[in-house]
This record gives structure tokens, C-alpha cells and sequence, in this order.
């Protein structure tokens, strides 16, 4: 029995409410930042609602990520060829299957896109579907929006409101978004599960949108994998990253994650993650406040280039476990 099959509970994941934010109530605002604050530390996932992008946005984006995945493989030619053996090309098309649960074979096609600045990128973005641009830059623009409401919300729950810097450096910083298509495991070979294999993410923080059912959360309490619960519709999942646990000092954890889809499911799964960090090759070390807080610097300096390579050459489930410094 592996420890997939243990999973019998749903994890138990904050809901907060962005509209407080903006409240002119400091109080009102100030509960919201104590739960943020709350939920990175000890779960490292919250949920986010009323956080101001539309239905109408959030669905064009995915109808159109729809339209694309459904394209015949000519189509996306131009996209293969393009990120074709460049792990770091601004954009790329590829299916992955990966090893998961002992001899599990985990299968689902990527997307992957740069988006800031995205009149850098646009460009390169799939010319098909013909207003893929137009709905995916609505939609990208809109998450930064939010990715840099929630870092600010972030830097305040860390006492680092003051750290401007921080801000500066994470508005203009990379924003990388990955379609991942999960088509129904009926589709192909019943050996060849659809899922992402466990994992943290690497940047600062997440943005996830996805579909249905497949989420699960390994719960640092007690061990155990636990499915996430069931997203009202429209909202979001924030995931603590790998650098976030550096520039906190270990005050977040970044959270192992997977995706594994039910093998009841008879629809196509798809999830956006739009993954959000400062500049690819700006360093990212503990904040000093926080150092001189504990007394103790925890990881050692590293960027969000340097922290894939660990991921793409090694394999780390967690690759933020080579960071750490021995105490």
C-alpha cells in the first residue's frame, strides 16, 4: 500500500477574504494580514476570495487554454520547435510523465509562458487559438495585479512593510504561468495515471486557478497526503514557494504538493498556476530583520534560476532542503 491510498480527509485550508484589505477599517485589515500570516506559517496554502479579477477573466482563460490543448499537434508546431531541449525558454510545450507512488507513471501536457513584462513575451505566446493573446494577457495582467497585492499583504505579516525594496523588486520581477492539461485517464493506457508527482514550488508565491478535484496537500502536522478542498467558484489557491521560505527565514514553509486525478473522473482536468518571484537572477536571501530576530541565518543566498537548476539537474522533490545551513 502506498501512501496515496491513506489519503481519507480533506486538508483544512484558510479561506480569506481580500476585500478587507482595502478596508478603511485598519482593524478590519489588520485580521486579515494576523490570518495570512497564520495560514503561511502553518499550512503554507490559502484560499483567496473576493480578490477583484471577474468570472468573465477568469473563464476566457481558460476556454482558450481549452482551445489550444484541443489543437491538433501540427498546430503547436511552432511552439514545440520553439522551446524545444531550453528549460528556460521563455516559452515551451512539452508532456511530462514522471515516477510517483513506486511505479506510478504520472502524465500531463504543459504550457509554459513568461508574462512580465509581457510586452516582452506577447509576441512569443501561441498565435492559436487566434485570441489566445488577447484572453491570456487580460487574464496574466489581472494575477500580477493580485500577486502584488498579496506580496505586499506578505511583506506586512513579516513586519518587512517597510522593506520597499522588496516590493520594487517583486513588482517588476518574473511571472512565469503554467497551463497544465490533465486529459481523462480513459483517454490512454490504464498504467499512466494523470497527476503531478509531490513538489514545492519555487518562486515566492503561487497563484492557482483549477477545475476540479485532483489537489492534494501534504499536511506537515501530521504526515499525511489530504485532498483540498472543494474551491468556490472563481476563487484561488496561494501556495508559499521555496524563496518565500528563504526570505522569511524559515518562518514559512513552503508547501509539498500533487496533483493526482481520480481515476472516476471522465472530464479533462486543467489548473493556471502563475507562479510569481523577483528577477530570475536576482539573489534572494533571508530578510536581516529576521535574521537579527532569531539570531541564526537559516538558508544560504540564492536565486530563482539557481533554485530550478537544483530542480531540473537533481530532481528535488523539495529542492530547498540543499539551502539549508547546518546548524
Amino acid at each position: 500500500m502506498n501512501d496515496h491510498n491513506l489519503i481519507h480527509q480533506s486538508m483544512n485550508v484558510p479561506v480569506i477574504d481580500l476585500s478587507l484589505l482595502l478596508s478603511q477599517d485598519s482593524q478590519e485589515k489588520s485580521l486579515v494580514i494576523k490570518e495570512i500570516h497564520e495560514a503561511c506559517q502553518k499550512s503554507g496554502i490559502f484560499h483567496v476570495i473576493n480578490h477583484g479579477i471577474s468570472q468573465e477573466v477568469i473563464e476566457e482563460a481558460l476556454e482558450v487554454n481549452r482551445n489550444f490543448f484541443d489543437l491538433p499537434d501540427i498546430m503547436k508546431k511552432d511552439i514545440l520547435e520553439f522551446g524545444s531541449g531550453d528549460p528556460f525558454s521563455p516559452v515551451k510545450f512539452a508532456t511530462f510523465k514522471q515516477r510517483a507512488h513506486g511505479s506510478d507513471l504520472l502524465q500531463r501536457d504543459v504550457l509554459r509562458i513568461n508574462a512580465n513584462p509581457i510586452d516582452e513575451f506577447l509576441d512569443l505566446w501561441p498565435k492559436n487559438p487566434a485570441d489566445y493573446r488577447e484572453k491570456m494577457g487580460r487574464y496574466t495582467q489581472e494575477v500580477r495585479k493580485l500577486g502584488n497585492q498579496l506580496f505586499e499583504a506578505i511583506m506586512e505579516s513579516l513586519n518587512l512593510g517597510g522593506a520597499t525594496h522588496l516590493q520594487e523588486n517583486f513588482g517588476k520581477g518574473m511571472q512565469l504561468v503554467a497551463t497544465n492539461c490533465y486529459n481523462s485517464p480513459h483517454q490512454e493506457s490504464p498504467s499512466i495515471k494523470k497527476g503531478t508527482p509531490p513538489h514545492t514550488d519555487f518562486g515566492l508565491i503561487t497563484i492557482l486557478l483549477q477545475t476540479s478535484p485532483g489537489l492534494e496537500i501534504l499536511d506537515s502536522f501530521d504526515g499525511k497526503w489530504k485532498s483540498a478542498p472543494k474551491l468556490e467558484e472563481g476563487s484561488f489557491q496561494v501556495f508559499v514557494g521555496d524563496l518565500l521560505e528563504v526570505l522569511s527565514n524559515g518562518k514559512y514553509k513552503s508547501v509539498m504538493h500533487q496533483v493526482i486525478v481520480p481515476s472516476s473522473t471522465t472530464e479533462t482536468r486543467m489548473s493556471i498556476a502563475s507562479f510569481h518571484s523577483f528577477d530570475m537572477d536576482d539573489i534572494v536571501e533571508p530578510a536581516i530583520n529576521l535574521v537579527e530576530e532569531e539570531g541564526v541565518k537559516r538558508y544560504k543566498d540564492c536565486s530563482a534560476k539557481e533554485l530550478l537548476k537544483l530542480v531540473f539537474s537533481r530532481g528535488f522533490a523539495r529542492p530547498i532542503e540543499a539551502l539549508k545551513i547546518e546548524m
